[in-house]
């Protein structure tokens, strides 16, 4: 018996050894450099990506709930890495989820140095295969690595926006009575401290040529005065106790913060790689587009009959729960 466990144990190593081995040569083959700092924040990354395949197989299959759960995991375990591992850590991390995308269109004859959208950070990558990254991620690196008042506010709206968006999960989908009025009011708390401090962080962009100057500014104003509408006009109907109108505003919210954290960061990873010489035209295309596909897809969500006693979101909970 001990010699059957020695043999599988020396297979399990030599599996592994052969899989290192073959990233490494890929990495030798496709990257500047030629090694991978740390193993486990390259398997965070791939882990990320594998979540989002599996959570689109959960939307295509009409499993609402559980696509919820699965993101909003997701959600909440990469901003905590903000908080557990520092701000130059989770940005570099967060930055290096874009290039995964970004370099499979960086061949090994592309000069990076000519390429205006890119730019080195001031300090090495969390991966230091990727020495090169989307001039919009070495700005946002840069601004909040060096302003220590820029990386409280951050911190503030990670913090709070988080809370908020799960607790409307929770809100919405889980309780009811007088624990959904209390999560109802501690989230919307959340929100609007969430939504000021990203407003105080957006106005600081107007210098970046990177963000797109004063544009922007001006976009993410839109994206958080978009929020602070819907969020308000939820909260003015319950105080009318017109509870209709108050979960058909609250779930345009939801919708709506679900687009500005998600689709607006997918809509980055994609867009980056395809503009090569115009710095800002990427995260301004997203910053911009972003709360409008918001505002289309929760009018969408109920138009479907979603939010309905009987909706799709809430009926279905306990056969996929």
């Amino acid at each position: 018996q001990e010699s059957a466990q020695n043999s599988v144990q020396h297979c399990v190593e030599a599996v592994r050894d052969f899989l290192k081995q073959a990233v490494m040569e890929y990495c030798k083959r496709h990257f500047e450099a030629s090694t991978i700092s740390e193993p486990l924040p390259f398997a965070s990354l791939v882990a990320v990506y594998l979540g989002l395949v599996v959570a689109a197989v959960l939307l295509v299959r009409g499993q609402y709930i559980k696509m919820q759960k699965l993101l909003l995991g997701m959600v909440a375990a990469m901003n905590l890495r903000y908080l557990v591992f520092g701000m130059s850590v989770g940005i570099a991390w967060i930055t290096n989820l874009a290039d995964m995308v970004n370099y499979l269109f960086i061949s090994d004859q592309t000069n990076c140095e000519q390429v205006p959208t890119l730019s080195r950070m001031p300090e090495k990558s969390l991966l230091q295969m990727y020495t090169y990254h989307p001039g919009w991620a070495a700005d946002f690196y840069r601004h909040f690595t060096e302003s220590e008042v820029s990386k409280l506010c951050l911190h503030v709206h990670i913090i709070f926006q988080t809370v908020g968006f799960v607790l409307s999960f929770f809100h919405i989908f889980l309780t009811r009575g007088k624990l959904q009025r209390r999560l109802g009011q501690v989230s919307a708390l959340c929100g609007t401290v969430g939504l000021t401090m990203a407003v105080l962080v957006g106005s600081e962009d107007g210098k970046s040529e990177a963000y797109g100057g004063m544009w922007s500014v001006y976009g993410w104003y839109w994206m958080a005065g978009s929020n602070f509408f819907l969020l308000s006009k939820g909260v003015l109907a319950v105080m009318r106790k017109d509870i209709k109108s108050h979960k058909r505003w609250m779930t345009r919210y939801y919708v709506s913060m679900w687009c500005d954290f998600l689709v607006f960061r997918l809509m980055l990873v994609v867009l980056t790689p395809c503009f090569t010489q115009c710095k800002s035209c990427a995260l301004l295309i997203c910053i911009w587009l972003s709360p409008a596909i918001g505002l289309l897809l929760g009018q969408l969500v109920l138009n479907c009959g979603f939010v309905e006693d009987r909706g799709a979101w809430s009926a279905g909970y306990r056969k996929l729960k």
